[in-house]
């Protein structure tokens, strides 16, 4: 196996964010990044980061990292974390994949990092090692933190914005200790209700079976059954009334066309869209919004 030490190439555009925060006075966090994949990406050679770990979060999509020969599927809404000598590569990572994550260089001549005193960065850095490479805690705190470490860096200026970053990246290291303590293993159930719930909260996104039915950690066939047992509809189905609900929502309160509503909300057309709308309402979207 090829192995060699990981170089960042920094940029900085809509989809392609990779900061060097020791320019800005945080020498421990040499690389920040966003990225939104707008193709699907050829594997990476395996590498590591000499004196560092990298601290990821998948926001969108999902990809396969495999790291000292072990491949794992990260998901919307999963950590990972690669330490400084473990080789690592990410296999798969299509189009749509959106990561956020940082190295965070945790050894220096002081023995400390970031504000942390010496004793507190000893204490971190162990516990940093005893993480596994995938979390799938709740990630809403990492998320918020690496949200404020990029407002930060594009609103404020010189100490101002030091202090700020530096905060945040303290703050995203203790949350991630915080997040990765054990909790208990959610029940299929837990898992489909929370599948159903992100349903009807945002209806308008794209949803795969295989997916879904990985994340209730289900085959397939038993994810759809037990989704219909909770629901009384299979997923497809459904998918399909949260969105007429919410069309009706868009109907009702905004002056969209109803062309867009259908796109926006996943149909094929607006004729595809009419005719399940007028199943589920017995009128027409335009006759609707009129009543």
């Amino acid at each position: 196996m090829f192995i060699r030490n990981s170089k960042a190439r920094y940029s900085d555009s809509p989809d392609c964010r990779v900061l060097d925060l020791t320019k800005v006075g945080i020498p421990d966090v040499p690389v920040l990044s966003f990225i939104r994949y707008t193709r699907r990406q050829a594997p990476v050679d395996p590498h590591c980061h000499k004196g560092c770990f990298e601290i990821g979060l998948c926001l969108r999509g999902y990809f396969v990292l495999e790291n000292n020969h072990n491949q794992h599927t990260i998901m919307a809404g999963d950590m990972f974390i690669n330490t400084p000598d473990a080789a690592h590569r990410m296999l798969d990572y299509p189009k749509g994949t959106v990561l956020y994550f940082m190295m965070l260089r945790t050894e220096n001549s002081k023995g400390r990092f970031l504000r942390f005193t010496r004793a507190e960065s000893e204490e971190i850095r162990a516990r940093l090692y005893q993480l596994p490479v995938h979390l799938n805690s709740t990630a809403e705190l990492l998320k918020h933190n690496f949200r404020e470490l990029f407002r930060s860096y594009d609103m404020f200026q010189k100490r101002y914005r030091t202090i700020c970053m530096t905060t945040s990246c303290m703050s995203l290291v203790t949350d991630l200790l915080k997040a990765s303590r054990p909790h208990p293993e959610p029940s299929h159930g837990d898992r489909i209700k929370a599948i159903i719930s992100r349903m009807q909260q945002s209806p308008a996104e794209p949803y795969n079976i295989d997916i879904l039915a990985h994340q209730a950690a289900l085959s397939p066939s038993h994810f759809i059954n037990q989704f219909k047992s909770l629901t009384g509809l299979p997923p497809h189905h459904f998918l399909l009334m949260c969105r007429i609900e919410e069309a009706k929502k868009r109907l009702r309160e905004t002056r969209l066309p109803v062309t867009q509503i259908a796109h926006d909300l996943g149909f094929c057309s607006s004729q595809h869209f009419g005719s399940h709308f007028k199943r589920a309402t017995g009128l027409s979207p335009l006759a609707w919004r009129k009543r």
